[in-house]
């Protein structure tokens, strides 16, 4: 399973109609706004499982995975901003620290006229070719993403029993992933049959139990890269790899380069 990083567009305003909107899992080097405008969608972020409907806003850290699904919504109006580290100035890092840990973000009716304004002077800005226009770009995002720290609420769309199930697994994946995880560990920790769990995760997440597990060790891997000097054998072992060389083969696969060179990239991005 390749796990796919997209560079966005800075500003995309995107209707679809009579069709199932889905993305697969992915990642991008930017910080990423989603603002669905009509419909309803499931946005998968890393582990946690999001309900989106009409108005509300979910807030993506640079480097995570994630994905989309609007299953039976056959309607999906949505618009994405795209932005990079700069807008994080000092004077920003409670924000980031807001979005990044609430990352769904619920406006009330009242509040989003206000930030429909802004996401227009935004794409405006974006269809001229004007002197400073990305200096002023960058205050209206700055004023966006203040403004939803602001007029959030911390009402969360309940997960269904499903849905909860699943969550379930992939919170223990996630917490477990130093172990020798299995479809048959799984279905005898659920109580659940193996055939039966294997079809439960793929219709939810829409990747096999066994893709999704490598997924995961794979992002751990990442973040033990980029934050650690730990060597590359003692990475493998606690991402669940029992052989360092199947660590470095599946690690290139999955990202497009060796966690050697993945770590000096990381490191070069961070000076």
């Amino acid at each position: 399973m390749n796990y796919i990083t997209y560079r966005n567009d800075r500003f995309s305003h995107d209707l679809i109609t009579k069709r199932r909107k889905f993305t697969p899992i992915h990642y991008h080097d930017d910080y990423e706004l989603y603002f669905l405008v009509d419909g309803e969608t499931k946005f998968f972020v890393e582990d946690e499982i999001f309900y989106l409907h009409n108005g509300d806003f979910i807030f993506i850290p640079k480097g995570v995975y994630h994905k989309t699904d609007s299953e039976d919504c056959l309607h999906n109006e949505r618009i994405l901003l795209a932005f990079e580290d700069n807008i994080f100035d000092e004077s920003m890092n409670d924000v980031l620290e807001i979005l990044s840990s609430s990352k769904l973000i619920c406006i009330p009716n009242n509040n989003i006229i206000v930030i429909r304004e802004i996401l227009d002077k935004i794409k405006n800005e974006h269809l001229k070719d004007k002197p400073h226009k990305d200096a002023i770009i960058e205050i209206y995002i700055k004023e966006l993403l203040i403004l939803l720290c602001r007029f959030k609420t911390d009402k969360l769309k309940p997960l269904n029993e499903s849905d909860r199930f699943i969550y379930n697994i992939s919170e223990y994946i996630s917490n477990n992933i130093t172990e020798n995880i299995t479809l048959k560990s799984l279905s005898d920790k659920f109580s659940i049959s193996e055939a039966h769990l294997s079809r439960k995760f793929k219709k939810t997440v829409k990747t096999g139990l066994n893709e999704y597990i490598k997924y995961v060790r794979i992002l751990h891997a990442q973040k033990l890269l980029s934050e650690t000097t730990l060597p590359i054998t003692k990475i493998a072992e606690q991402c669940g790899f029992n052989d360092s060389n199947y660590f470095s083969t599946s690690f290139k696969k999955a990202i497009g380069t060796s966690p050697v060179k993945y770590r000096k990239l990381r490191q070069n991005s961070q000076d």
